[in-house]
């Protein structure tokens, strides 16, 4: 082959070459144009299906993806929707998202979905089923617009739902174990929807709250560990406080303690679980229960 010949054949394989290249660097400009485009995998909060709304007066609450408030209702305290009425459920719409997506402020094992007695599907938090509100005007029902929280507090027992909560309310029929009369009881439960109680020693010895119960009685009776919570609006946290309980050693349904903790008091009185509510939402098997010569109630504002 000539030298002409040579140097026409390098020519050509320098400009297959670069244009090779050129190529490489035009898909790879492509690629990276079309990932630009697209929202990060792992932006939770971007495309979450429920999101975390903040007010000046009630602090974060739960809205849908709309931004519309979602709300709890005491007497669901036992799990299950009690809003089936033909006077409360068309006020209160059941929220239900098949496609639920979580903001990283929030936790994906706390949502679930239930099934109401007529059979419609509910999204719940903590196993509270959520819910809108929809006031009556001209006769139709209709949601309240994103940002609005009118149905917080009505009845005292209507709430937004708020993730910082410690302490919530429950309102059902409570057995009471003296007399077996059997009544509607509004009281304290936690945000899992377990009984809270008062011991009457704790109102006759207010010197010893610490340890009226200790050993046996806090086998049987748990104290509530928890410094002072956020807590539904119908409440106030001025009413909650905490006091030291001795060191010891306690193992039951809510868990082994071995340490000096505060344990949570409403209004002066200092809150107890009942081992043998089984550490199971909605149970109150210890209201009004005589035990060891004191009684001990469900923990009613």
């Amino acid at each position: 082959m000539t030298k002409s010949a040579n140097s026409l054949l390098s020519r050509f394989r320098a400009l297959g070459l670069g244009l090779a290249l050129l190529g490489s660097l035009s898909l790879s400009v492509v690629s990276c144009k079309k990932d630009s485009t697209t929202a990060p995998a792992d932006d939770q909060d971007a495309v979450a299906t429920v999101k975390v709304a903040t007010s000046a007066t009630l602090g974060p609450y739960l809205t849908d993806a709309n931004g519309k408030t979602l709300y709890f209702f005491a007497r669901d305290v036992d799990g299950t929707n009690a809003c089936t009425s033909a006077t409360c459920s068309p006020l209160w719409p059941v929220y239900y998202e098949a496609s639920l997506k979580v903001p990283k402020a929030l936790k994906a094992e706390d949502f679930a979905t239930k099934t109401t007695t007529d059979g419609r599907p509910q999204t719940t938090y903590k196993g509270w089923p959520l819910y809108y509100y929809a006031p009556a005007a001209a006769g139709v029902y209709t949601r309240e617009a994103p940002g609005v929280t009118g149905g917080n507090a009505i009845g005292g027992i209507w709430h937004v739902v708020n993730p910082g909560y410690g302490v919530v309310l429950a309102s059902k029929l409570v057995e009471d174990k003296a007399t077996h009369v059997v009544a509607n009881k509004t009281y304290l439960v936690d945000t899992q929807g377990r009984t809270l109680y008062f011991f009457a020693k704790d109102n006759t010895s207010p010197a010893t709250q610490p340890t009226n119960c200790t050993g046996g009685c806090a086998a049987i009776w748990p104290a509530l560990y928890m410094s002072v919570p956020a807590v539904p609006s119908t409440l106030h946290a001025s009413d909650f406080a905490t006091i030291t309980r001795d060191p010891s050693t306690t193992t039951g349904p809510y868990g082994t303690t071995t340490a000096t903790r505060e344990q949570l008091t409403y209004k002066g009185h200092p809150l107890y679980y009942y081992a043998g509510d089984n550490a199971t939402r909605g149970h109150a098997e210890g209201h009004d229960l005589l035990d060891s010569g004191d009684l001990w109630f469900v923990a009613a504002p």
